[in-house]
């Protein structure tokens, strides 16, 4: 039985199919999910100029507003990035729970750093080395 706020891995792939217009990739990197007043870490399954998705073991509702912190390796160090987003799917997960969220507003000039870094390190991975 698929609850209301869950989609099935089959619903969530075709959402994902239809909505993705961004370039993604499968890169992790440490994220900051700020709910309300909680806050948790998390790490990312893939990364697009538009969205992340990562796994949690809280629990989320479509459209659930939150802020995300994307700490972004540049040049040995971390750059934090920060977006205001909204849970678009989600997907139960052996027990844990895969969050895709859809950002919303970035804090200026973060979407261009985003971007850069993003097209960087995918440019990296084809290249068969560490984007960290």
């Amino acid at each position: 039985m698929i609850k209301n706020n869950i989609k099935s891995s089959t619903e969530s792939y075709n959402y994902r199919k239809k909505k993705s217009r961004h370039l993604r990739a499968p890169i992790e990197i440490r994220i900051e999910v700020t709910k309300k007043s909680q806050a948790f870490t998390a790490t990312t399954r893939n990364l697009a100029i538009g969205g992340v998705s990562f796994e949690t073991m809280e629990k989320f509702k479509i459209n659930n507003k939150i802020n995300i912190l994307l700490y972004i390796p540049v040049n040995k160090e971390l750059e934090l990035l920060k977006a205001t987003s909204k849970v678009v799917w989600i997907k139960k997960d052996f027990g844990a729970y895969a969050v895709g969220a859809a950002f919303k507003k970035f804090a200026p000039g973060d979407q261009k750093r985003l971007r850069d870094w993003l097209l960087e390190a995918i440019k990296t991975q084809k290249e068969g080395k560490s984007y960290i």
